[in-house]
């Protein structure tokens, strides 16, 4: 069963490829990365989720559960969901180095056409 969040995010990751390859304005380039960003995230926390599964930080089982099923694997992956985190903020910072850049540019050739900008470059 092809679950809604994969195709999601396979949907978003090729929206966010096709920006990249077929666009030349340096901004709808870095919005399409960032698309491309995002989705790898939705793939990563859907990948962590485990249906009727817990928070392994939880002191006492829910109820209707045992500790030892908790510890059988009926816990959530925290890991992929924390990676996931990390990644975020490190993305908001290389998606605001890359409009930095852009900005830079547009200021120094009045322009953000990645053609024109090649050509200039001179």
């Amino acid at each position: 069963m092809i679950h809604v969040n994969y195709v999601a995010a396979a949907v978003l990751f090729c929206i966010g490829l096709y920006a990249v390859l077929t666009r030349r304005n340096l901004l709808r380039i870095v919005m399409g990365l960032s698309l491309m960003e995002s989705s790898t995230y939705l793939l990563l926390v859907s990948m962590a989720y485990r249906r009727g599964s817990t928070a392994p930080v939880l002191l006492d089982p829910p109820p209707g559960k045992t500790p030892s099923e908790l510890a059988a694997g009926n816990v959530a992956d925290p890991v992929l969901q924390n990676f996931c985190i990390t990644a975020v903020v490190i993305g908001v910072a290389v998606t605001a180095v890359f409009l930095t850049v852009v900005v830079r540019i547009a200021q120094h050739h009045r322009t953000v056409d990645a053609d024109e900008v090649r050509a200039m470059r001179g």
